[in-house]
C-alpha cells in the first residue's frame, strides 16, 4: 500500500472535527459521484470487511521551530506512574510534576514520524501557540494576539448563534422557530493541517484521492456544509516513508475498533460517533446510524503477537450501522506508527 500526506488550509470554521472515519465517509461520497475508484465504489465497499482500500488519519497541525517542522499529535493515552512507595516528599514532587505534565496533551513528532515519548517532545497548547505565533510575518502577529485573546490555541470552539424565522409572523418563536446555538471549531490564521492516507494502488491513486479531497475543501467538510463551515484548500501532497514496523505498541492516528483478542494491552479514550448519512440518504427517512464506541487516535495497544505488524493498519470495518441501506460501512482501521511503550513517561 501507498503512503502519502496531504496538507491542507483551512478557510472557514468547522463544525465538525477532522477525523479519519470522518474522512473516509466523506471521501466514500465523493468516489461514488466521480470516478475516483477502479472499478466504481460498491466493488471496494464489498470487500472492504476483508481489506481496506483506504485508511484516512485524522487531521493534525503541522508547526515550525527553528527551521524544523513537526507534526503535532495526541500524547498517547497512558496512565501516570504510580506514586506508591514513595515518601511523602517524594509523592508530593511526583503530584506536582504530574499536574504540570497533564497540560502537554500533544506530542511532536519529526518527518520520520517516529514517535518518541519522553519529556522535551511533549508540548502544551500555550507552547504550541507560540511556535505558531513566532512562524508568521511579524506586522501578523499583533493582530493574531487581539484576534483570540486569552484563548492561546491552535484552534478553539466559538458558539454561534442560529435564527429561524416565522414567515407568518416576521420573527422568531416557540418550537422549530426557537433560536438556538451551535458550536464551531476555528483554527488560526495561516495554520497548515496534515491528514495522511494509506492506500492500495490496484483500488485508486494519489491523483484521484487529492481530487476527492479538493472536492470536499470546495463543498464543504461535516456539519453546515451548505452553510459555509467546512471548506479548505489542499496545498501539498507529498508521499510519505512508510512509518517502521517493528516489536513494539501501536500508536493510532485515528478512532478505530480494534480486533478482539488481538491485544494484550490497550490505553484509549473512549469515542463514541454519533453518524449520520449524507447526501442522497439523507433523505431516505432515515438519516442516523447506529452509535459506535472506538479508541479515539491517540490509542496505544501491544499486540499479543509479531504477526500484527505484517500489515501497516490495525481496526477492523464496522457493519450494520444504517437502517436506510445495509451496505453502509464505517472506517474502523487506523494507521498506526510504532511505539515502544517501556519509554513512554
Amino acid at each position: 500500500m501507498k503512503f502519502y500526506s496531504i496538507t491542507i488550509k483551512p478557510t472557514s470554521p468547522f463544525g465538525t472535527p477532522l477525523k479519519g472515519d470522518t474522512i473516509f465517509g466523506h471521501f466514500c461520497w465523493q468516489a461514488a459521484e466521480n470516478d475516483l475508484l477502479h472499478g466504481g465504489l460498491d466493488s471496494w465497499i464489498a470487500q472492504y470487511k476483508n481489506a481496506p482500500f483506504a485508511v484516512f488519519s485524522s487531521a493534525f497541525p503541522r508547526v515550525a521551530e527553528n527551521g524544523r517542522e513537526f507534526y503535532v499529535l495526541p500524547r498517547p493515552f497512558l496512565p501516570f506512574p504510580s506514586v506508591g512507595g514513595l515518601s511523602t516528599e517524594e509523592r508530593y514532587q511526583r503530584m506536582t510534576k504530574r499536574k504540570k505534565d497533564k497540560k502537554k496533551k500533544h506530542l511532536l513528532a519529526g518527518d520520520d514520524l517516529a514517535v518518541q515519548p519522553t519529556p522535551e517532545n511533549y508540548c502544551s497548547d500555550e507552547e504550541l501557540f507560540q511556535l505558531h505565533i513566532n512562524s508568521i510575518p511579524l506586522e501578523q502577529r499583533k493582530e493574531l494576539r487581539l484576534l483570540t485573546g486569552k484563548q492561546r490555541k491552535l484552534s478553539g470552539k466559538f458558539v454561534q448563534a442560529h435564527n429561524t424565522i416565522n414567515r407568518e409572523t416576521m420573527t422568531t418563536g416557540p418550537g422549530r422557530f426557537a433560536p438556538f446555538s451551535s458550536e464551531n471549531i476555528h483554527f488560526l490564521p495561516g495554520l497548515k493541517l496534515v491528514v495522511f492516507v494509506l492506500f492500495d494502488e490496484q483500488a485508486t491513486d494519489i491523483g484521484r484521492i487529492e481530487e476527492g479531497f479538493v472536492n470536499i475543501g470546495n463543498w464543504g467538510f461535516g456539519r453546515d456544509a451548505s452553510a459555509g463551515l467546512g471548506r479548505f484548500q489542499v496545498i501539498a501532497v507529498r508521499e510519505e516513508k512508510p512509518p517502521a514496523q517493528k516489536n513494539g505498541s501501536c500508536y493510532t492516528l485515528s478512532p478505530c475498533v480494534p480486533e478482539s483478542k488481538l491485544f494484550k494491552t490497550g490505553y484509549f479514550t473512549p469515542f463514541t460517533r454519533f453518524g449520520k448519512h449524507g447526501a442522497a440518504l439523507l433523505g431516505k427517512g432515515k438519516p442516523f446510524k447506529n452509535p459506535v464506541v472506538m479508541a479515539d487516535e491517540g490509542a496505544v495497544f501491544t499486540p499479543t503477537r509479531a504477526a500484527v505488524f505484517d500489515k501497516p493498519y490495525i481496526g477492523r470495518a464496522v457493519t450494520g450501522l444504517s437502517k436506510a441501506d445495509d451496505r453502509t460501512v464505517m472506517q474502523g482501521y487506523a494507521i498506526y506508527l510504532n511505539c515502544d511503550i517501556e519509554k513512554i513517561q
